[in-house]
């Protein structure tokens, strides 16, 4: 963090030399197209590049895990932003202070996590090319940055042109998560039963964004008046504040696989789902939208994988369990996690009871998106499936989840409870 905050020293210089040469905004498209690329994008990823090659030598002997790379260089990106802050609030004042933690703040280190990642993923990862990976990076992290700045600088569109920079934003957001969720599953200390819930992180997360409107309120109502803070405070709520509830149920959420590298795409952080396991609906079209990643429910069980369980069937529309004595357990074991085709997780299972054993058929739990009781004495709801296998080689990871064949609500306690 110390470090990073040296950098914007050196971008600093370098504007001074750009303005001696006559390079600088001036209100014309392509000059400042070209100046929030080169002049701002160039200049401050380079900088705190410097600050990353130097942390990274300093720190040699710590890094020996995946996210470490990823932490180590997006604290040193954090450390520029810091002192670039403080201008700003010495400039602007405390009220801007939500905007710049957690707009400014998460560019910087996305677009330096990008570069790093960039130069890193053969290595870790094994896949692409060391030199176009490098290459790819420095130009998505550069492009990125320089995008973001053009569409606040050149209002091209008017006031509709700095949603541009939102999108860019957003697409960024994903991007980081993306990568930080491949380090995660390549972790050498990865252990399924020790990943903590998603709900804990965004709690996090909604506690600071909210101290930094706090900050503001307070610092508006002292230093204007108290109808401004409290006007101003609203405002912010009602631009701002759905949008960082997205950004922040992103950021709690990963795709929990060992080993598993997901693709990383430019994509937005949500997309619209067929598979009824929506996070909200978009009002009046009634859209069902759902935050990528997994959420608490559907990584509760992750944690009981390899373990024994019983099942308690609750009601269905087969023979399967409408014959079942009432009340009565099934005794299984979790023994893997799938991602389906359309990107819905199940669990498979191995069922020891020997009534439910069926050579020709697999059995897997989709967990419940719209209720969610905690795994402790009272169990908790899942749906469970069964898939008929044939003579062909069937892969799960090819179906959807309207292909598998639904068998009943269960309840679900680890054995011994």
């Amino acid at each position: 963090l110390g470090i990073g905050g040296i950098t914007p020293y050196f971008s600093l210089y370098i504007y001074d030399l750009l303005k001696q040469a006559g390079f600088e905004e001036n209100g014309k498209f392509l000059n400042d197209l070209l100046f929030s690329i080169f002049g701002i994008g160039l200049n401050e990823e380079l900088s705190k590049l410097a600050g990353v090659i130097a942390v990274f030598l300093l720190l040699k002997k710590y890094i020996n895990d995946p996210i470490d790379i990823l932490i180590y260089s997006g604290l040193t990106a954090l450390g520029f932003s810091l002192v670039e802050n403080f201008n700003y609030f010495s400039n602007y004042g405390v009220r801007i202070i939500s905007s710049r933690a957690f707009y400014s703040a998460l560019e910087h280190i996305i677009n330096t996590s990008v570069i790093v990642y960039g130069f890193f993923r053969f290595r870790v990862f094994n896949k692409g090319n060391p030199i176009l990976n490098t290459i790819t990076g420095l130009a998505l992290a550069i492009g990125s940055h320089g995008l973001f700045d053009f569409f606040l600088i050149q209002q091209f569109l008017g006031p509709l042109t700095s949603y541009f920079s939102l999108l860019v934003y957003l697409v960024g957001i994903n991007f980081w998560i993306e990568m930080l969720n491949n380090a995660n599953n390549f972790s050498v200390y990865f252990d399924y039963h020790k990943i903590g819930f998603s709900t804990r992180v965004a709690y996090r997360l909604f506690y600071w964004y909210f101290l930094t409107l706090a900050i503001a309120f307070f610092n508006n109502g002292m230093t204007i008046n108290l109808e401004f803070s409290i006007r101003t405070s609203f405002k912010s709520l009602l631009t701002d504040g759905f949008l960082f509830w997205i950004v922040i149920m992103r950021i709690s959420r990963f795709k929990i696989f060992k080993r598993k590298y997901f693709k990383v795409t430019l994509a937005l952080p949500f997309y619209i789902t067929k598979n009824k396991d929506e996070d909200f609906k978009i009002p009046v079209l009634n859209i069902p939208v759902k935050i990528r990643g997994e959420n608490q429910q559907e990584y509760f069980l992750t944690k009981y994988l390899g373990k024994n369980v019983r099942l308690f069937p609750l009601k269905g529309e087969k023979e399967d369990l409408h014959n079942s004595v009432a009340g009565s357990s099934i005794n299984a074991v979790i023994s893997d996690k799938i991602l389906l085709y359309d990107d819905v997780i199940v669990y498979t299972l191995f069922i020891e009871d020997k009534l439910w054993i069926k050579p020709d058929k697999i059995f897997v739990l989709k967990p419940v998106m719209k209720t969610f009781a905690k795994l402790e004495l009272n169990g908790v709801i899942t749906a469970l499936y069964g898939i008929k296998l044939d003579a062909s080689d069937l892969d799960i990871k090819d179906l959807e989840i309207r292909e598998l064949d639904f068998i009943s609500w269960v309840k679900i306690q680890p054995d011994g409870i």
